[in-house]
């Protein structure tokens, strides 16, 4: 009765906690509970930081946080790209705050008030606020006066906006302050000196003409050579520091690509033939509409040059080299295309234009500027009245562009300057507001022509979709959850297995497939011989996948490391072996000649080794250049040998040495700051190998 009282006693806030839930459970909505359960399971964590456990809920709220940021700057690009960002970011600021920052206040950095203010107004302004566009001045020159103006309308702004963006930019500013100081701590801390450099210079620039004799280590195995489980033990003890590895995983897919049938082709084909007629009776006038409304290939108004037209299709660019206004292209058939066309027109055309431009007020001061213009005033004298000079170029000055530039990126009424002469003056509708256009200067015309093209892609057919999914459900009924089985009627059907070794979490491309991080996170939620459901890629391929190893992160195990150890260790005896049974066989010779044929092989020779070799592009045994840098910076001229390298074993000896000057102490501080970079380079990386970093974004994102 004692034991079971203790036992009570010490359950008993577990087991409140038990009926709080169960009671919860009735009267809290379901997906709420999840939430707060959530918080609580280590299986809904994205990551682990300096043991602090980062929870998806609380990543998730920080990658909006930098989704917002990027809005309020305007940021374009596809939506992947910036959620991909943002969630890079959030994950970067994590490790900043729980790992890098830390690191760097224990070295002893701090950032002060006055330095603050010197990087926001002062004579050392932060990177951070140099690269932001909306502080820089009409010369691409930070602007205090920009930079004032937006601090002092951040209390007016009752949106909260410009506080949020103030504090982002605030917290990247201290970020890169304190690495930089960091960096340069580090920089300043290694210091080659003055003996250091005087070695170095000489062993550079020493080199050494060699004779030498090499007996290469053979294909052939020694049978006699044996190494045992205790010298592998003990050489993986030795190498194991450098085994740290990632969590990965092994397996296999098999990919059904979802391509249109027979009979998605033929419903193409008889849509474009119905088309055919219409098109071909069509006035030009009608002929956008038609294109818009009926044909996969959009409508472009512009003139191409043969060369344009290839990069869509040779089939397009071969029919346009030669022919005139108003002439078809036959229905072709290609890559699941079918495609017609017709030459609306034909003209010969410069390729680019280089423009200028004044904008002004009304219609009333554009013509008298042009007036004035035509009356022979310098343009860019004028242009510089009215817009500023851009960094690098003359007042009003927009440059070389090219049709599609134009199409794409200016007010339609620049798309004249194609059918202008050089020095042409005209008038464009900015948006209400004229601006006045010249055109500076001009290339060769060329011919170019209009095409109006009429397509039908055969795409697959729900009947297809449903068609190649049953292939795929056969793969899994045949399968029984067994792999072995599964790749016995991929390989009778002539279903590609295609092998997915070494896999890491968030990975994108397996083989030559993209967009693959759904099987990817499968593999990670997985279990060793798991067979997955099948999964759809993008609507281009069903994928099946298979499970067969699981590699923890950590390090590589003995047993994994074996069979490289083992190899290894079997060629380094094979070679001292070798060493041995040179020594006997070559004793004192007395020239590379009489060691050679003791050897029953030939001299070699080699000019110009330095120490300095070991870091070049020649693939020399690093053992063999220490070796010759050992004897000549001792004045041997005799014969050296066996030198057991990594290759074989050599004899040697130096026949001439020659001292250049080629390598400076200019030389010698560059390696070391190349030294200083690369350390600098991977301190983040150890930092977060200290700090026992995991990543597993890949589970959620």
């Amino acid at each position: 009765m004692a034991v079971l009282e203790k036992m009570r006693k010490k359950m008993g806030v577990f087991i409140s906690i038990v009926i709080a839930i169960a009671l919860l459970a009735f009267i809290v909505n379901p997906d709420d509970l999840q939430r707060v359960m959530s918080m609580f399971s280590s299986k809904y964590d994205v990551g682990k930081i300096a043991g602090k456990s980062i929870n998806q809920q609380e990543f998730s709220r920080r990658v909006e946080y930098y989704n917002n940021i990027a809005k309020l700057t305007g940021s374009t690009g596809s939506s992947e790209e910036e959620s991909e960002r943002a969630n890079n970011e959030a994950w970067n600021s994590y490790v900043a705050d729980n790992v890098l920052i830390p690191a760097c206040e224990r070295a002893g950095i701090k950032i002060g008030e006055a330095e603050i203010e010197d990087m926001c107004g002062g004579v050392d302004i932060s990177p951070v606020l140099r690269s932001e566009a909306a502080f820089l001045d009409q010369n691409g020159q930070f602007s205090k006066d920009q930079f004032q103006n937006f601090i002092q309308n951040i209390d007016e702004d009752a949106s909260g906006q410009l506080a949020a963006y103030w504090g982002y930019l605030e917290n990247n500013m201290m970020q890169e302050r304190m690495f930089t100081k960091y960096a340069a701590m580090i920089a300043k801390g290694t210091v080659a000196n003055k003996l250091q450099t005087r070695r170095e210079i000489a062993e550079n620039n020493n080199s050494y003409d060699v004779d030498f004799v090499i007996l290469p280590l053979s294909y052939e195995r020694d049978t006699t050579i044996k190494v045992s489980n205790e010298e592998i033990k003990k050489y993986y003890e030795q190498i194991r520091p450098a085994l740290k590895k990632f969590e990965t995983r092994d397996g296999e897919i098999i990919v059904l690509p979802i391509e249109p049938s027979e009979k998605d082709i033929k419903a193409a084909q008889e849509e474009i033939e119905k088309l055919y007629e219409e098109f071909k009776a069509l006035p030009d006038t009608d002929m956008k509409a038609f294109i818009s409304k009926n044909s996969d290939t959009p409508f472009n108004d512009l003139f191409f040059k043969s060369d344009e037209l290839r990069q869509v299709s040779s089939i397009l660019a071969d029919f346009a080299a030669d022919k005139k206004a108003g002439e078809f292209l036959d229905i072709q058939h290609y890559d699941n295309q079918f495609v017609s066309a017709k030459i609306l027109d034909v003209a010969s055309r410069p390729d680019s234009v280089f423009l200028k431009y004044i904008p002004v007020a009304d219609e009333k001061m554009a013509d008298s500027l042009i007036s004035v213009l035509k009356g022979g005033a310098d343009f860019t004298a004028l242009a510089a009245q009215y817009v500023p000079a851009q960094r690098g170029g003359e007042p009003g000055t927009i440059g070389w562009v090219t049709e599609p530039i134009v199409y794409a990126n200016l007010p339609q009424g620049f798309m004249q300057s194609f059918t202008a002469k050089e020095g042409d003056l005209f008038k464009v509708d900015a948006g209400g507001a004229p601006v006045i256009a010249k055109v500076d200067k001009l290339t060769k015309p060329v011919r170019k022509v209009k095409v109006a093209v009429l397509s039908r892609n055969a795409t697959p057919s729900q009947e297809t979709f449903s068609n190649i999914y049953a292939e795929a459900g056969k793969v899994l009924d045949a399968s029984a959850k067994n792999i072995a089985k599964m790749e016995d009627y991929a390989l009778a059907n002539n279903l590609d297995v295609v092998p997915a070794n070494g896999l890491v979490g968030g990975l994108k491309n397996i083989g030559s497939y993209d967009n693959m991080k759904e099987v990817t996170r499968w593999m990670f939620d997985a279990k060793e011989g798991d067979i997955s459901e099948i999964i759809t890629v993008n609507n281009k391929y069903y994928v099946i996948a298979a499970l067969k190893k699981i590699h923890p992160a950590g390090y590589a195990s003995v047993e994994e490391m074996t069979p490289q150890v083992k190899e290894y260790l079997t060629v380094k005896k094979s070679i001292e072996k070798m060493a041995q049974d040179c020594k006997s066989k070559v004793g004192e010779a007395a020239d590379l000649e009489a060691v050679a044929e003791k050897l029953n092989t030939t001299v070699s020779n080699i000019n110009d080794v330095t120490f300095s070799s070991l870091n070049s592009g020649q693939q020399l045994d690093p053992m063999f250049i220490g070796q010759i840098a050992k004897a000549g910076a001792e004045g041997s001229k005799s014969i050296v040998g066996p030198v057991v390298g990594s290759l074989g074993v050599y004899y040697f000896q130096i026949k001439d040495s020659k001292i250049g000057a080629f390598y400076t102490e200019s030389d010698a501080q560059n390696k070391s700051d190349n030294a200083v970079y690369s350390i600098i380079n991977v301190l983040p990386q150890v930092m977060c190998n200290d700090a026992n970093v995991v990543d597993q974004r890949y589970k959620f994102y």
